[in-house]
């Protein structure tokens, strides 16, 4: 601010526009919110790693395309070369089995607007 906001600062204070309110003994927080509270429901949702990245946002109609085959069988097979393949990706959760088939999006998409 500077020089100008100091003076500024000093003016409103000589005037009781800007005066600080009185220091008040400190006091635990008690647990209350700051604000009365406005939502009346909330919908808790836990997915295993997050929302699925196959169902997000961003389209990939190529999964529809290839949907029930193996990513050999398609023009992609070459991300699965170990060359390329960096040593520190993880593997998927083994609980959910060993999946070798690509599955196709499951709430589908629509395109809304205009680019």
């Amino acid at each position: 601010m500077g020089f100008t906001g100091l003076a500024l600062g000093a003016m409103l204070f000589r005037h009781g526009v800007a005066r600080a309110e009185p220091i008040s003994a400190w006091r635990p927080p008690d647990g209350k919110p700051h604000f009365a509270p406005r939502a009346k429901s909330v919908i808790w949702i836990f997915l295993c790693g997050g929302v699925s990245h196959l169902e997000s946002f961003d389209v990939k109609p190529e999964l529809n395309k290839y949907a029930g085959k193996s990513i050999e069988d398609t023009p992609y097979k070459a991300v699965l070369d170990p060359k390329k393949v960096n040593a520190n990706i993880v593997g998927g959760n083994p609980a959910h089995g060993n999946r070798k088939v690509i599955m196709p999006l499951q709430a589908g998409y629509k395109n809304y607007g205009q680019s």
